[in-house]
């Protein structure tokens, strides 16, 4: 019975979707929410998620309920985790992290376990739709709600305060000047990370070039050398390091024109918003983990790469450090050239 089909007219009221632990990988996910949302507008839906994600969701009238899992937690504290769960009495699971989760609950429909053999690459995005797939065969492609455009993201979407917060941020910068686009210059894991002063020149450019006024994103950790890079550069641009949670970032990349990133969260926040995207990847593979906005460019260059052509060997990887700003420059011209006449979706 645990491993029934799930269909669009059964009787689900409660529904828990497990996710992952990192911002980016969270995101990966929210396609899934998203279909579930649309499909069961009447059950109640809630989530499983890493402590870094959590505030993707606050706010967020349609999620019912956040759960925190963190994964360095111990056998004991797992156990008393997941009986906790239980008086939620939660109907439908899915279950993307694949884990035993589940079967303590005993719902009625569950997402059956996931095949350890994978026969070529997916993208985790699909992946993630491949595993809903498994337990509910939705449709994919329904007749859009708005005839002008996509439907609205609704898994994660900016609160009116984070819109008011966010408008409050840019208003003294933009001026008479709406038009600008994000940066987010830093990266958790150095390997993905373009020089610094790569992203100077590159940032010079645009200014100059077309116009745009930039905006810096980061951790509080990314403060200094975004100040750093700032105070490089030939005009004003406005270092953000620190200064939004992730509401308040998504309302942000919201309004942007175009987006620069690494393989990281704000790449994929931009992608599930369907932000004009220019993605630098280095060791990572955007066939797997890429963007998929509507439009975008990957830059990467790790053909000569000693440590992606052989992983085995323990030296630095160099495949950030062989893009140039020229490679950079050349994919956003062709991807704010498509779209420097259209009007963003979702704003």
């Amino acid at each position: 019975m645990m491993f029934s089909r799930l269909y669009r007219h059964s009787c689900v009221k409660n529904i828990l979707v497990i996710t992952l632990s990192s911002i980016g990988d969270v995101v990966l996910t929210a396609p899934v929410i998203d279909i579930l949302l649309r499909d069961f507008p009447q059950a109640k839906l809630s989530l499983v998620v890493g402590p870094k994600a959590v505030s993707l969701f606050k706010n967020n009238p349609r999620i019912h309920q956040v759960h925190i899992f963190d994964k360095k937690w111990n056998f004991l504290q797992r156990a008393q985790w997941n009986l906790s769960l239980r008086r939620y009495h939660y109907d439908t699971i899915v279950d993307l992290r694949n884990s035993m989760i589940g079967y303590f609950l005993w719902p009625k429909w569950l997402t059956p376990p996931a095949s350890p053999f994978q026969v070529e690459p997916v993208h985790l995005k699909d992946r993630h739709l491949n595993r809903l797939r498994s337990l509910y065969d939705f449709d994919p492609n329904p007749a859009p709600t708005v005839p002008s455009g996509p439907a609205p993201p609704l898994a994660i979407a900016a609160s009116e305060d984070d819109k008011i917060f966010v408008e409050a941020l840019l208003k003294p910068f933009l001026g008479w000047n709406s038009a600008f686009a994000v940066i987010a210059p830093n990266a958790a894991d150095s390997a993905k990370t373009w020089p610094a002063d790569e992203f100077v020149g590159l940032i010079n450019t645009i200014t100059s070039k077309y116009g745009l006024k930039v905006v810096l994103i980061g951790s509080e950790v990314d403060k200094g050398i975004l100040e750093s890079m700032s105070c490089q550069v030939h005009t004003p641009v406005l270092n953000l390091a620190g200064c939004t949670d992730l509401g308040q970032t998504v309302a942000l990349l919201q309004k942007a024109k175009i987006v620069i990133a690494h393989d990281s969260g704000p790449m994929h926040i931009a992608s599930y918003l369907n932000k004009p995207l220019v993605a630098l990847f280095g060791p990572t593979d955007p066939q797997q983990s890429g963007p998929w906005s509507r439009v975008f460019k990957v830059v990467r260059r790790n053909d000569q790469c000693q440590r992606c052509l052989a992983p085995q060997l323990s030296i630095p990887h160099q495949c950030m450090g062989a893009i140039t700003q020229q490679d950079v420059l050349e994919a956003f011209r062709e991807v704010y050239g498509s779209t420097r006449y259209t009007r963003s979706p979702h704003i």
